[in-house]
């Protein structure tokens, strides 16, 4: 049996996009390598002038299972939906990293009252609160293109062996309607750290650190309207881009700020680990119902404390032992959080271990790699008994 899966491809269209995704199976597909695979990337565009080593543009979705035929692919390993599955595919499984198989924007996120959404999808509930919450686009294109969206999930998750990243997206996509037989919650592994990290640094003036696109679902907005309400000397640094910074910058700016938060835009791997070293905590102020929240684990496998909004799969990696967890928007509780870990050095240490404990056991690697072939021996038998 552990034999039986030699080769094993992922794909996405745009594979290697900065974010989560590339992210993610990148560390994959080392990790897969590390016990033996053979690891194929494929993507129907890339941006660079050269391909990431073993990465394969493929032109079409029936090319993709074409060349997954010919290079004799035990398991394509899908990050995004395909439109169209044939019947004589290769063992094909999926990771849902996002909330699109319960939301059309996949957001679930009520843009205008800046609150998570709650809501059970249903075509009908879902278009009404699209229009009045704007939290998706009001082109009707893209209206239609979103809500065709959740149908062509529909229809992969009564298909595909489905890994998602969180108990909450599970539930979530049962409640809309999908089979549970088919949906395996597997957690996500959190950062191989080589080396122990130190304590945070002591000073008078610590720092926060907020990691993340600058949305408004993500609450960078939430962060710097609480730190009008601190009366310490505490410091922010942002590292990310996104379409708020201005509004941003501006808001730091009109109330005071602008001396002790700090902008560093988008930032490469070896700057994010230098900006957590650096920090009394991360803070991650999410206002969506975010599928996982992985900056926690960044996190802890650094050594750091975690402040973080009690929405979506976030409390499943931001453990109580490591963690301050507040209600997304309520500056209250979030000040209070920040200004208890600021006061008390011992405690963001003591926490800060926990967390890198926890990271190394319970969320590493090694786990989620063996917890992840089963799973895809649990695939590949159900396709040669259909097969048969």
């Amino acid at each position: 049996m552990a034999d039986s899966i030699k080769r094993v491809a992922h794909y996405a269209p745009f594979l290697w996009a900065k974010g989560g995704i590339a992210n993610y199976v990148e560390r994959l597909g080392q990790a897969q390598e590390g016990i033996g695979l053979e690891v194929h990337y494929l993507t129907q565009k890339h941006g660079e002038d050269v391909l990431p080593e073993n990465t394969t543009l493929v032109e079409s979705e029936a090319h993709l299972f074409q060349l997954a035929k010919e290079r004799q692919i035990d398991i394509l390993h899908l990050h995004k939906p395909v439109k169209h599955l044939p019947e004589d595919r290769v063992t094909t499984v999926r990771t849902m990293h996002g909330n699109q198989g319960s939301c059309p924007s996949g957001t679930r996120f009520l843009a205008r009252s800046e609150k998570p959404c709650d809501r059970k999808y249903s075509v009908g509930g879902c278009f009404f609160t699209h229009i009045t919450q704007r939290c998706g686009s009001l082109k009707p294109s893209k209206i239609k293109r979103n809500f065709n969206g959740i149908r062509i999930e529909q229809d992969l998750g009564t298909q595909l062996h489905t890994f998602t990243v969180s108990r909450f997206l599970r539930t979530r996509m049962i409640n809309s309607g999908y089979s549970e037989d088919k949906l395996h919650v597997l957690h996500s592994p959190a950062p191989d750290a080589p080396y122990t990290p130190g304590p945070p640094p002591a000073g008078d003036a610590p720092h926060f650190l907020f990691l993340g696109r600058l949305v408004p679902h993500k609450g960078p907005q939430w962060v710097l309207r609480t730190m009008t309400k601190l009366d310490m000397p505490i410091k922010l640094d942002i590292g990310g881009e996104g379409p708020l910074r201005a509004e941003l910058e501006d808001f730091c700016n009109k109330h005071g700020l602008q001396h002790r938060v700090k902008f560093h835009g988008w930032v490469a791997q070896d700057r994010v680990k230098a900006l957590i070293a650096h920090s009394r905590a991360v803070i991650v102020p999410s206002l969506w119902h975010e599928p996982a929240g992985l900056v926690t684990l960044e996190a802890a496998a650094a050594g750091r404390a975690v402040i973080a909004s009690r929405v979506g799969g976030v409390p499943e990696y931001a453990l109580d032992e490591y963690s301050l967890m507040v209600k997304p928007g309520d500056k209250a509780q979030l000040a209070q959080a920040i200004q208890k870990l600021a006061k008390e050095y011992e405690r963001a240490v003591r926490m800060g271990e926990c967390a890198l404990r926890n990271a190394r056991t319970r969320y590493s690697m090694a786990q989620f790699v063996d917890r992840q072939q089963a799973l895809y021996h649990i695939a590949l038998e159900e396709n040669k008994y259909q097969l048969a």
